[in-house]
């Protein structure tokens, strides 16, 4: 129907207006807003008509990506899944232009490669991710292999397919000091199956950026034969009862990061 379908457009084209002139400031819902911007005018160039919107989406995504990612591929706020949620973004951002004969700065592919690192190290053997900092658990094989393709990585394809393709990556122990994570694993399923491998991953780094960022610093989560040995609480308030009731070593260990964290004044703070 003729009608529906310009009654469409014009709320298409007044939604990417609003949007366009009422640009979150940074993080993350900046990078959503413009990678819709960048979907409407390459599937709509009707509602673009002198090319401004596309070129305003393309500059702007590519400065959000290098704000956003830290130097060792972490996104800001150092959560596993506002990374991931992101990641995608950047990722569909790339894959869109290229199809439609547009290409980015070079450094967008290299940050965009680091970010793919973490994202790679970060997935459990069973192929979900930690809910470290705020966020939950997911699976996120459909960005990996987004990300294989867009950067033509056999690791990602590898890792997205659980070891059904592609080629393992090659390290096994991963520090990310930026966003403070660190991950271990036994191997990529090269000597045992994929998901009965050791994973270990540490959240040692500062509190990210906006909102996201819990106050959980030090949480772990290991995994070993297919099962979760200890899980990440996603909750700071865990850390402050363990500083509160510990003794000896362990618990001069939590309150230091506590302290760290601005925790224990703050919660003794409301008594």
């Amino acid at each position: 129907d003729p009608a529906i379908q310009d009654e469409l457009l014009s709320a298409i084209d007044r939604h990417a207006e609003y949007i366009r002139d009422n640009l979150t400031a940074e993080r993350n819902h900046r990078t959503l807003e413009l990678y819709a911007l960048i979907v409407v005018a390459l599937a709509l160039p009707t509602l673009d008509h002198d090319g401004a919107l596309l070129r305003l989406g393309m500059r702007e995504m590519h400065a959000n990506l290098l704000t956003d990612i830290r130097p060792d591929g972490v996104q800001r706020e150092h959560s596993t899944d506002y990374h991931l949620i992101v990641l995608r973004s950047f990722l569909g951002a790339r894959a869109n232009l290229q199809l439609f004969g547009h290409s980015l700065p070079e450094d967008y592919d290299a940050q965009l490669s680091r970010a793919c690192d973490f994202a790679m190290h970060c997935h459990r053997p069973d192929g979900v991710i930690p809910a470290t900092s705020d966020g939950d658990n997911g699976d996120y094989a459909d960005v990996l292999a987004l990300g294989a393709r867009v950067l033509g990585r056999s690791d990602l394809r590898y890792v997205a397919r659980r070891g059904d393709g592609g080629t393992p990556p090659t390290r096994r122990l991963m520090g990310f000091p930026d966003g403070g994570y660190w991950t271990q694993r036994s191997g990529w399923g090269t000597a045992e199956a994929f998901a009965d491998e050791r994973f270990l991953i540490f959240d040692c780094g500062p509190v990210g950026d906006g909102g996201h960022g819990h106050y959980d610093a030090l949480s772990f989560e290991a995994m070993a034969n297919g099962h979760l040995l200890v899980v990440d609480p996603e909750d700071g308030e865990q850390v402050l009862l363990v500083a509160e009731v510990a003794e000896g070593p362990v618990a001069e260990v939590v309150q230091q990061a506590g302290r760290a964290q601005g925790l224990l004044d703050q919660r003794q703070g409301r008594r």
